[in-house]
């Protein structure tokens, strides 16, 4: 049965979540590896940015704390929280103990509320941080490309939450309805 024939009451969202089940099993793990490699990739940018302030020697009005390491910190924890969820149990097509499973339905769409909140504040955190500690001073070079790699890490986690998220709702041939 075709996706746009589903019941669309029991929906949040109209616009469905495309699925990658007609390019095979290699596309949904190429999509997981392509996930893995943006979070490390944007970790990387950030701990060198790290790095290369710890290891500065010119004059250093500023330097990397633990405020700069806090917006990457919410972003990743929203990524796992996010991909923690079990996604039939956010169309409802999960086991209820209680019998009621409008109230798993209800549960687990908190539960991707507050992992899409975390990223979404770990992104606008590093954007605060990058304007307000590096860019309005206008303390220079170096200076400023610790606060975009925080942007640039931040950014990452979220694509990769993302490619995730769809390379995860795929159907994998290890996979059993039962």
């Amino acid at each position: 049965m075709p996706r746009w024939n589903e019941d669309q009451s029991h929906r949040v969202c109209l616009i469905p979540i495309p699925r990658l089940s007609d390019l095979g099993q290699k596309t949904r793990d190429a999509g997981i590896y392509i996930a893995g490699a943006l979070f490390a990739l944007g970790w990387w940018f950030f701990i060198d940015a790290v790095i290369y302030s710890s290891t500065y020697e010119g004059d250093k009005p500023v330097s990397v704390e633990f405020v700069d390491w806090v917006p990457g910190i919410c972003s990743s924890l929203g990524m796992f929280i996010i991909n923690l969820i079990d996604k039939a149990s956010l169309r409802g097509d999960s086991f209820a103990f209680s019998g009621d499973s409008t109230s798993i339905v209800w549960k687990a769409r908190v539960i991707l509320f507050i992992g899409f909140a975390f990223m979404a504040g770990g992104l606008a955190g590093s954007i605060s941080v990058l304007c307000v500690k590096y860019v309005i001073p206008d303390h220079g070079d170096p200076f400023t490309f610790w606060g975009i790699c925080n942007v640039v890490q931040n950014a990452a986690i979220m694509i990769s939450a993302a490619i995730l998220w769809v390379a995860q709702n795929t159907e994998s041939e290890y996979s059993f309805s039962i």
